[in-house]
């Protein structure tokens, strides 16, 4: 949980393309993608509209403001999810990745960002990006845009992004070693060694030195 949370980032759901259910998981080429949006049912931003007691637990209900992922009927404006007691408040606003709760409709809570996280917003712009990539069907297509990503990320002068491209990475060279070409570490390295974060520059070169396709 706590890591997931260190990680979080409009699209129109029905725009995007639903997979079968036994179909293989979509290939992200990201830890945020192939762990925990292919792992959920549904990642929305809302407020807190209500919250009820019941033995054991609060029902919150959640209206939609932006609906990332998942299925969502035309007329649907909310949620409603089992959460652990005094875990919500009415009011607040919240990024959440949910899990149907016996088969829906409800949702049992897999995650969440709070919208007074002070990353809020580069989590919200990372959820996007990865989002859209399902818009690409062409595998290459999609691994020479996480390798943009990544690179943009990296060079970002917010150090959350940075640390976000560093993360990514670690998990890339474990899942996905041959996603960065040659050419690739040989400009992450040049970026490193501009950077002026001496804490990420020292990390970015060691992992491009070891880097193993």
């Amino acid at each position: 949980m706590a890591r997931l949370a260190a990680w979080l980032f409009p699209l129109a759901a029905a725009l995007l393309p639903q997979a079968p259910p036994n179909r293989a998981p979509f290939k992200y080429f990201t830890e945020l993608g192939d762990e925990v949006l292919n792992r959920v049912d549904a990642v929305m931003q809302g407020k807190v509209e209500a919250v009820t007691k019941v033995p054991g637990a609060d029902v919150v209900r959640i209206s939609i403001a932006t609906w990332y992922l998942g299925v969502r009927r035309p007329d649907q404006v909310d949620v409603t999810i089992f959460a652990h007691e005094g875990d919500f408040f009415v009011g607040s606003e919240q990024l959440l990745f949910l899990k149907l709760y016996e088969g829906g409709p409800r949702y049992k809570l897999h995650n969440r960002v709070a919208r007074a996280d002070p990353d809020f917003d580069d989590k919200v712009r990372v959820l996007e990006q990865t989002v859209a990539l399902r818009l690409l069907d062409k595998e290459e297509d999609r691994r020479r845009q996480v390798r943009k990503l990544l690179y943009d990320r990296a060079a970002d002068r917010d150090a959350w992004m940075r640390w976000n491209a560093m993360h990514e990475l670690k998990y890339v060279h474990a899942h996905h070693p041959d996603l960065v070409t040659h050419d690739d570490r040989e400009q992450f390295t040049r970026l490193a060694a501009r950077s002026e974060d001496e804490p990420f520059k020292k990390a970015l070169l060691k992992l491009m030195k070891d880097w193993t396709p």
